[in-house]
């Protein structure tokens, strides 16, 4: 268990509400406005005011086992476009494959988050958040605030100029022009994901737009603004996936017709839509499957030391964990122990493929809560942008990491 800081010692209940949302009054002026977030007919507490102390030896070592750990993603990649034959295992519609499978002149990804276990065998990833990350405002935002409020450093505040730094090899890859737009994307009624996006619209240097989701009109010929604008260039924080299910006011399915405008080039998107393939959980099990045929002798010690076998039965397991292939924010999971099931979630994703990956239990971590001390589950979220180690983001809550996993933030010690 790593040690944590308090600024409410001893607990006392009133004292510690009061405080804590002067912090949240702080944190949200910031662009940082979900630390509570009501879901079950409740207001539930998503940011501690706790301040996890982690060794500076463990930072490096989750950096660097981020960017090995990102380069086997992207030799994955690689290799799929030489054996296109794979694909089927991914659990992405049959519609898409010939759109994720277009090389193009772009990274798979530029802004990524990795999720770590830092298991009694040593740090083990359990997957790559490559599409449409989130987390970046909590590790940006409110981790600066926190560490403010304790007066310690704070170990992420390179992230701000790391997204800048992607921002302008995008404009080259995808060569935006100077007086090119790059329209920004999302649910429009979705908090977090909006406000997400409008952190990085803020760090982005050429013009650039917001524009709902909601309010994109996807034409014969191509992709337009209410006002009748060309949207040749969109960031998008909506899953590619979901572009599918979505249809106009007459039940049309224009987000087949997104998806062709894509095919044809006349719009483009960031992340690219090699980063949907690379979200698949069924990577994980290609890499245990393929480690011998695909990598060389130094990539499959990478594999080995950071990740954890996956399959595509159970056969082989005692104690796995089953995942849909593009379930999201710990939708579908089960955790099976010995034959027991330990954990389950079956509200979501049951109707997909899955992947059994062999289980490494997380953890135990006490943070401060509105209910005084509670001990998590840790893990440790890592952000890659454009290949880079940019910033951890640690969540504790259940054995299954869902979206009221509460967000920590750290300090280095």
């Amino acid at each position: 268990m790593l040690p944590y800081q308090s600024l409410t010692e001893p607990f006392e209940a009133d004292a510690y509400l009061k405080r804590w949302l002067e912090l949240e009054r702080k944190v949200s002026a910031k662009g940082f406005t979900w630390a509570t977030l009501y879901e079950n007919y409740e207001d539930n507490q998503y940011m501690s005011d706790s301040l996890l102390v982690v060794p500076s030896s463990l930072v490096r070592e989750v950096e660097n086992a981020s960017r090995a750990v990102n380069d086997i993603f992207a030799k994955t990649y690689e290799q799929i476009l030489k054996d296109r034959s794979v694909i089927h295992k991914t659990g992405i519609s049959v519609f898409l494959w010939d759109l994720l499978l277009t090389e193009g002149k772009t990274a798979f990804s530029y802004f990524v988050r990795y999720d770590f276990i830092a298991s009694a065998k040593g740090l083990k990833v359990i997957e790559g958040n490559t599409d449409t990350p989130v987390g970046l405002v909590e590790a940006a935002i409110a981790q600066d605030v926190l560490c403010q409020e304790y007066g310690s450093p704070n170990p992420n505040a390179h992230i701000s100029a790391n997204i800048k730094s992607a921002w302008n090899q995008i404009i080259k890859d995808y060569r935006i022009g100077s007086t090119d737009t790059l329209y920004f994307t999302c649910a429009d009624w979705h908090n977090e994901d909006k406000q997400t996006v409008q952190f990085l619209m803020s760090l982005y240097p050429q013009q650039a737009k917001y524009i709902p989701l909601e309010d994109i009109v996807v034409g014969e010929d191509d992709v337009q603004t209410p006002e009748g604008e060309r949207i040749d260039f969109l960031y998008r924080l909506y899953p590619l996936e979901y572009f599918l299910e979505e249809k106009s006011g007459t039940g049309e399915l224009i987000g087949e017709r997104f998806i062709v405008h894509m095919m044809n080039d006349k719009v483009k998107v960031i992340n690219p839509p090699s980063a949907l393939l690379m979200q698949s959980k069924a990577i994980l099990s290609l890499i245990t499957e393929k480690k011998e045929e695909w990598y060389t002798r130094s990539e499959q010690a990478v594999i080995d030391q950071y990740f954890i076998p996956t399959y595509d039965t159970a056969i082989s397991l005692e104690s796995y964990v089953k995942k849909p292939v593009l379930g999201r924010e710990g939708g579908g999971i089960q955790i099976v122990s010995g034959g027991s099931v330990l954990e389950e979630d079956v509200d979501y994703y049951q109707e997909q493929a899955v992947v059994f990956q062999e289980y490494f239990p997380m953890p135990d971590q006490t943070i401060d809560t509105w209910d005084g001390p509670y001990t998590g589950k840790l893990l440790i979220g890592s952000h890659v942008i454009n290949g880079q180690p940019s910033g951890l983001f640690f969540r504790v809550g259940g054995m299954i990491t869902g979206n009221l996993s509460m967000f920590v933030a750290y300090t280095t010690g």
